[in-house]
């Protein structure tokens, strides 16, 4: 019997077999009522993100609670000092004197995950050849021949984005390596030899420039209860190369406004990805006496169009299509999943969403190119079909 581990915070959960990456939200709902607990929550919003369903994750990852402390009068002072600045610019500008740069992502929130797809070329540009993913499997020793991920290749790259963050690097021509510990570890022992993983790469490449993508806490570069130093902390102790520590998960919206951090509140007004900058050319990174990371990135609000978050479009190589109920002849609700049509099966989608009813109130977002799309619904009836997108094409 095979064993797949997935790594959830700093604990590790054992499967019989892989979990069925794409479910309604029903099943979905149904699974967590189940066994409600504060692991049935957070997996809840993973399955919802891969679906589509944004606002869902976003709401279920909160049923754990989630709260900030009160900002003093002069910390808003201090905070309010500072000057957004387009944030990709600066961490670009940043990336020309920096061999690592390390960000973070909530495992709930695809818009990191498209944040990072847009750093990519521009860090391409400037040198960097190795991209390290905590969620990438060891076991998908063919991925950066083969171009593109599969369900196999992780858990949490089945999330149509994140499957969408490795091909861009692989076609780019990145080398993209995983860097998660193999074996059973506490949080301190994972730490550790995530960072020994990445000082692998990086010394049998000493003249490289590295980027690597991590979740949440991973990202500290100071003292963590239990863990002494997280993994960015020991990359630099082990390397002795002190990288770019960008979080940002703090500064992004959550479902419910009283849960925000109070720093996104005072700039929420914000509609572009900006960190901030004061007149002595300084980044805020939090407190006066945070040390965690170099720099706090702040995502604005999301809108939505046709259905779907506007940050999917953020690189303007995407476009919108919309399925014409012409092609659904099975009943609803039904899931899409469009694959490139030269990929395999198994692929992780370019994307999927959930569609309950018509008219369709959801389309797709795609790249110009062939797909075949996947329909099912929750019986088991299926089709498949083959569509073309090009620019400003919205329908079949």
């Amino acid at each position: 019997m095979r064993l797949l581990i997935l790594l959830v915070g700093s604990s590790f959960f054992l499967q019989d077999t892989p979990p069925k990456p794409y479910l309604f939200s029903e099943e979905i709902v149904k699974h967590t009522l189940a066994e409600p607990s504060n692991y049935a929550y957070h997996k809840a919003a993973w399955q919802y993100s891969f679906v589509g369903e944004y606002q869902k994750a976003l709401w279920s990852f909160e049923q754990v609670g989630v709260s900030y402390p009160n900002l003093s009068p002069e910390e808003k002072a201090r905070f309010l000092s500072f000057r957004p600045a387009l944030a990709r610019d600066y961490i670009l500008g940043q990336a020309e004197q920096k061999q690592i740069i390390i960000i973070n992502e909530a495992h709930h929130q695809p818009l990191h995950r498209v944040f990072t797809i847009s750093l990519l070329e521009g860090l391409y540009e400037r040198g960097y050849r190795f991209l390290g993913l905590e969620a990438l499997a060891h076991a998908d020793t063919v991925l950066n021949e083969r171009g593109y991920p599969v369900l196999s290749s992780g858990y949490y790259t089945q999330e149509p984005q994140f499957g969408n963050l490795v091909r861009e690097a692989l076609e780019l021509g990145y080398t993209v390596f995983p860097y998660e510990t193999q074996i059973r570890a506490n949080g301190k022992e994972r730490e550790i030899q995530q960072a020994r993983n990445i000082e692998q790469v990086v010394k049998a490449n000493p003249d490289g420039k590295f980027f690597i993508h991590c979740g949440f806490d991973h990202i500290n570069e100071s003292e963590v209860p239990g863990w002494e130093k997280a993994m960015a902390g020991r990359v630099q102790e082990y390397t002795g190369i002190n990288p770019c520590t960008i979080n940002q998960e703090i500064l992004t919206e959550h479902f419910s406004r009283t849960t925000e951090n109070p720093y996104f509140q005072l700039v929420d007004t914000l509609n572009y990805p900006a960190v901030f900058v004061n007149d002595a050319n300084e980044v805020f990174h939090g407190g006066k006496e945070d040390n965690r990371f170099d720099i706090r990135l702040f995502h604005p609000r999301t809108t939505y169009a046709n259905g779907r978050p506007d940050w999917l479009l953020m690189d303007g190589q995407r476009s919108v299509y919309t399925i014409s109920d012409s092609i659904i002849s099975i009943d609803y609700p039904v899931l899409v999943k469009a694959y490139a049509e030269n990929e395999r099966d198994d692929a992780v989608p370019i994307d999927v969403i959930e569609l309950r009813a018509y008219p369709n109130e959801k389309s797709l977002i795609l790249p110009e190119e062939k797909f075949r799309l996947l329909i099912i619904n929750p019986k088991g009836d299926s089709l498949i079909t083959h569509v073309e997108v090009r620019a400003n094409l919205t329908n079949e």
